[in-house]
């Protein structure tokens, strides 16, 4: 947030030399022209506190381990996410530094399938996510290029590309994508770190969640240019640390984002934007003790919810499951 609030201090600054040159400018047009500075770069925060909050185990169950991401290819795997075309498996990925590929694997955490993205970097890749796009009734998988611990790249990228799928095919295998679109975004207040994005499913807007001391929202409505930078809008800030992952059930009605050590849900009402839903206070899920927990995707029917973590060290991280009581 600091590049927020550097921004706003130049602004104003140059608000208020414009001020004193102007000495016929009232004193409620400079109110009024203040405020609207404020509103423009600086987006709203919530007003409840998550500190304290408890883990409420009665919407779901605890974790239970159903694999272990034991394959050499996945140690840093930073989210997962159900097939819409392939029911039953999940695809995950890698974050920096790694070949530029996306895996098919079984809920038991074996490989079926290996994509390798053409002419396409794993520049720091943090997040999955499956949704509807461009083309009615098409499934697409969207790649998060968003990750940025030093804050240097100037723009955001989502790789876009319609979700293969493994029918006929001998397992295990692998294939080529030769072709992707690549959504461009800035952010409205320069370069941030991030590993969590979301895919509306009603709207098909697209939204970025900032990792760091507290979350801020951006979003970039749909459609989304693929051949232009888009100029993402701040929507909300969010008192939570660390995000690492965020996913949308498949009807859109209910959101989950997680940190390293906790997980937070909220229940979208009918007729209710993204941004509506998270204003409320939400509820702090059941989540397993992970090394790295980097990764949370619903279940295809939203009959639960799935975790994993990075690997730290030798030992391969569990995959867990965690069903809807009610």
């Amino acid at each position: 947030m600091r590049s927020i609030f550097f921004r706003i201090a130049l602004l104003l600054g140059v608000f208020s030399s414009c001020q004193s040159s102007n000495q016929q400018s009232t004193a409620s047009d400079n109110t009024s022209s203040s405020a609207t500075l404020l509103s423009a770069i600086a987006p709203p925060e919530v007003n409840y506190s998550v500190r304290g909050l408890q883990p409420d185990t009665s919407l779901f169950a605890q974790p239970r381990r159903i694999g272990i991401l034991d394959d050499p290819s996945l140690g840093e795997s930073s989210g997962i996410a159900s097939s819409r075309r392939n029911p039953g498996y999940l695809w995950t990925e890698e974050d920096s530094g790694n070949p530029s590929q996306i895996q098919l694997i079984r809920q038991n955490g074996n490989v079926v399938a290996r994509f390798t993205i053409d002419e396409v970097e794993d520049q720091d890749w943090e997040d999955i996510a499956v949704g509807p796009g461009p083309v009615p009734g098409e499934s697409y998988i969207y790649l998060a290029e968003i990750g940025d611990n030093r804050l240097k790249y100037p723009e955001k990228i989502i790789y876009r590309f319609p979700e293969p799928t493994i029918s006929g095919k001998q397992f295990p295998f692998k294939e080529h994508i030769a072709r992707v679109a690549a959504i461009r975004l800035r952010l409205p207040d320069g370069p941030q770190n991030a590993e969590a994005i979301l895919i509306d499913p009603i709207t098909k807007d697209l939204f970025i969640l900032s990792k760091g001391d507290q979350m801020n929202v951006y979003r970039a409505a749909f459609p989304q240019s693929e051949t232009q930078v888009i100029a993402m809008t701040s929507e909300l800030v969010i008192p939570f640390e660390k995000v690492t992952s965020a996913a949308v059930s498949p009807d859109g009605s209910e959101i989950l984002i997680r940190t390293y050590k906790q997980l937070y849900y909220y229940k979208r009402q009918v007729g209710e934007t993204v941004i509506d839903a998270l204003k409320r206070k939400p509820l702090r899920l059941p989540l397993a003790d992970e090394a790295q927990g980097e990764a949370v995707g619903w279940a295809i029917d939203s009959s639960g919810y799935y975790t994993a973590s990075e690997r730290v060290g030798f030992s391969a991280e569990p995959i867990y499951w965690y069903f809807r009581k009610k």
